[in-house]
């Protein structure tokens, strides 16, 4: 009998059942409920039962074209392709990764993640463990630039590459063909010769209706972030996605920080609480909706990269990191240490069985001081002693790069890829971001690496990297079952569980600041007020994701007012703007907005609008959405937190930079630990800016001058950054705030619904959320705040008396003050509970 056909004839025996898989925290435990014992090291390779032995599992062949194989009590499911992959020892299904019919150590589950990853790394050779350390292409859309878009275009897979970004974004739409394209490349995988799996990793992007990271932290409650992990988690595993590049956990201490939307909060301690619970949720699986059967690692686990580590939200002039206009880190406050307390007091310390986060990103920016305290003056992913800290501390855990930094220089602008590839790898750092280059870089560093440290060391450092890359691989269950099933991944999406927890989530996220006379209360506005809801003007934009054409749509979503209001609004003309370049129909502009003009019998205006949205970001004359290079012809420009036009002249303004580049020509690294170096002035002082939406002030305060005297303005603000009220604030009787995430890899941020907000504005919610940002009284204490202190503003006082500080939120009964403002209210952490030990450069 072949082998094939011993399978096919067990496979047979055992019947076919739909079962699904579990995780397990301990595969000894499982082991044994299986009725097996672990095996020690020395019995492998084990060979397959023989034909008498009983089969313990079930399978089941699916509508996505691999079988599933359900081993008993606790023991994982099994997927593969190709039946002949699969292999039965004590009557329990593995999977024959390397295909040579026998059970090895590293394709056994019984065994430790540690001791699978450890065996499998010391059977490769150093070619096969430099194709791991990178984290290749992209996968996305057509309406996505600078992705490959063909699903048949495998050709980074067949040349080695095993991990790489997916921009699919998939969705309750979307998931069938992101479900496909992920399952061809895993079938590729198990072809090879150790049968390798593929991470499929994605950048944070609104799933389930769930609010982003930023959006969540106004609610302030760890359970609450645990489930948006664990359900996030659920429906990216099940779409094959099995690493998140996320969550962006940079402390954000300097408001007009461009990324900041992408994070949650200033605060140390509110960060690293955020930071345990979600990663922790998302890293789990769990045995119930509630998330209080926390098995561990197992079938719906998603690893967590934790990014960017560190210093990322304390950026020189607030500008994108992605270019070297942003490339400086300053900590003018010597506040340093407290930003490390999100991933040594958070990641390592997860709210789950998970432990610590699985994987971590270096961040873009240069740590800068004069002197060299932070390790040499070069980009994140390639500072050996920014990572010690991590290595010091006792993790384990993967390292991979943010995305293009062998290219883009980051203090070693004279050095070419090869050596910045060196430097990163004498960093610790396990993969790099964003290309497959182990031809052209990989190898002949591994060459050096071997003349300057013997053949035996060389080895050992790349199988380094290659057991902390396998053992993620492990952990999220790749090993033993790579494969996607869409009848699962529609159950998550089209789950009424997470449905309900979406809205719990939206519900709990509107922040209160402001209710003049009790105007929002649990009695609501009235049976049908009559209510204004303007038209909005957006111009049009351009970004990464491409060109968006202007419009007119009303602020607020009028189905869902007219459920309670009389709405009225204005009249929309026909286009009559020019047309975008290369397009022939004309786009919205303002002047086809006809305004009400007869505001009589309103009872109220419900305007919703974004905070000030800077026109620059810091930069006049980039060449890109990331900031131009240091060669280009640019003006740094401050970046402002108030609608009306801001020069940068005042007393507090900065006429001298913290940071820049040498005027010698050499590089940082170039100069190594020296200091007294000459630097560049990077100030923006004397400069100006302006918010592109100037116009949303405008409409407020004449709509509020043309309000009848008892009628009164409820205002939303859609925020994204912290802003400056005092120009706003006078004019509204309620303001609610929302925020909304960064755009993601879909080009579409997440806005909580209008659905929700209204809940909140009749009565049928009461708020509950808080700041987790301050609000400055001016752009003069926004100057005078030290980039790396967080809380360290004025904050603004409203007519109510009100101070919009940290913690800061309203509910009907005024302002709250609970178990959450007792605990974070309090003075700001400044450096981790763990041991800082770095290794000095």
């Amino acid at each position: 009998m072949t082998r094939r056909d011993f399978i096919g004839s067990v496979a047979v025996g055992a019947g076919a059942a739909a079962l699904a898989g579990c995780g397990s925290t301990s595969t000894q435990d499982a082991a044994s409920d299986a009725g097996s014992s672990v095996p020690s090291a020395d019995k492998y390779p084990i060979d397959p039962d023989g034909s008498d032995v009983q089969a313990k599992w079930t399978s089941e062949e699916t509508r996505d074209g691999w079988t599933r194989y359900t081993n008993p009590d606790g023991g994982p499911e099994i997927g593969v392709m190709d039946t002949a992959r699969m292999i039965q020892v004590d009557g329990l299904a593995f999977r024959d990764m390397d295909g040579d019919g026998k059970l090895s150590l590293f394709e056994d589950w019984r065994q430790s993640a540690d001791d699978r990853a450890a065996d499998l790394a010391s059977q490769l050779t150093a070619e096969e463990c430099v194709q791991l350390m990178w984290h290749g292409g992209v996968q996305g859309t057509p309406d996505q630039p600078g992705v490959k878009t063909d699903p048949n275009d495998t050709s980074l897979i067949d040349k080695g590459s095993c991990a790489g970004v997916s921009r699919l974004t998939p969705n309750d739409e979307s998931y069938a063909s992101a479900i496909s394209w992920i399952n061809g490349i895993q079938e590729k995988c198990e072809k090879r010769p150790h049968g390798i799996p593929y991470i499929c990793s994605t950048d944070p992007y609104s799933t389930l209706g769930i609010p982003s990271t930023v959006g969540l932290a106004p609610a302030m409650d760890k359970d609450l972030w645990r489930k948006a992990g664990m359900w996030i988690g659920r429906a990216w595993s099940a779409m094959g996605i099995r690493c998140e590049l996320g969550p962006q956990v940079d402390l954000y201490t300097n408001p007009i920080t461009s990324r900041l939307p992408g994070a949650e909060t200033e605060d140390p301690a509110l960060d690293r609480d955020f930071t345990a619970a979600f990663a922790g949720g998302m890293q789990s699986t769990w045995g119930d909706d509630e998330a209080t059967d926390d098995k561990g690692w197992g079938k719906d686990s998603v690893a967590t990269m934790l990014k960017h580590f560190v210093g990322a939200g304390s950026i020189e002039g607030g500008r994108n990191d992605h270019g070297d206009t942003g490339k400086y880190d300053v900590f003018p406050g010597g506040n340093y240490k407290a930003h490390l307390i999100p991933f040594l007091d958070g990641g390592m310390k997860l709210d789950s069985k998970t432990e610590q986060m699985a994987a971590v990103m270096p961040n873009y920016g240069i740590p800068f001081s004069t002197d060299a305290e932070y390790g040499l003056r070069v980009g994140g992913g390639l500072n050996k002693q920014q990572l010690s800290i991590l290595r010091n501390a006792g993790w384990e855990g993967m390292v991979c790069t943010d995305w293009g930094i062998i290219t883009s220089g980051r203090g070693t602008e004279n050095m070419d890829e090869q050596g910045r590839y060196r430097l990163m790898i004498d960093a610790s750092v396990d993969q790099y971001g964003g290309g497959f280059k182990p031809e052209e870089v990989g190898d002949p560093v591994y060459e050096q690496m071997e003349k300057d440290l013997g053949e035996d060391e060389a080895l050992a450092r790349v199988r380094e990297s290659a057991k902390r890359i396998l053992r993620l691989m492990v952990n999220v269950q790749l090993f033993d079952q790579p494969y996607s099933d869409r009848s699962k991944a529609k159950e998550v999406l089209e789950s009424t569980a997470a449905a309900d927890f979406a809205e719990e989530c939206n519900e709990k996220c509107i922040i209160m600041l402001k209710n003049k006379g009790g105007l929002i209360s649990k009695n609501g506005l009235g049976d049908k007020p009559k209510v204004y809801i303007p038209q909005l003007f957006t111009p049009s934009s351009s970004s990464f994701f491409g060109t968006t054409p202007a419009s007119i749509t009303p602020c607020f979503d009028i189905d869902v007012a007219s459920k309670y209001f009389d709405v009225v609004t204005d009249e929309v003309g026909d286009p009559t703007g020019a047309p975008l370049d290369g397009e022939t129909d004309p786009q919205y502009q303002e002047s086809d907005i006809t305004r009400l003009s007869d505001f009589s019998g309103v009872d109220y205006a419900l305007i919703k609008i974004k905070n000030p949205q800077d026109a620059y970001d810091g930069v006049m004359g980039a060449t890109s959405m990331f900031g131009a290079s240091s060669n280009d012809d640019i003006t740094y420009v401050p970046i402002s937190l108030q609608y009306r036009p801001y020069t940068a002249d005042g007393s507090s303004v900065r006429q001298t930079s913290l940071a820049g580049d040498p005027v010698d020509g050499k590089t940082w690294y170039e100069h190594g630990t020296e200091s007294g170096v000459e630097m560049t002035n990077r100030s923006y002082y004397g400069q100006s800016t302006y918010a592109t939406n100037e116009s949303e002030l405008d409409l407020v305060l004449d709509t509020k001058a043309k309000l009848p005297e008892s009628a009164k303005l409820i205002l939303v603000i859609e925020a994204d950054h912290p802003m400056v009220f005092s120009e706003i604030e006078p004019s509204a009787d309620a303001i609610l705030m929302t925020w909304a995430g960064d755009a993601g890899p879909s080009g579409t941020g997440f806005n909580i619904p209008d659905a929700s907000i209204a809940k909140i504005i009749t009565g049928e919610v009461e708020p509950s959320a808080l700041l987790q940002f301050q609000m400055p009284k001016d752009m003069d204490t926004v100057e005078t705040q030290l980039e790396d202190v967080p809380r360290d503003m004025d904050c603004y006082t409203d007519s109510e008396g009100n101070t919009y500080d940290f913690c800061f939120g309203l509910n009907w009964s005024g302002v709250i003050d609970d178990d959450r403002t007792k605990t974070y209210k309090v003075a700001p952490l400044t450096e981790p509970e763990t041991e800082v030990k770095p290794d000095k450069a």
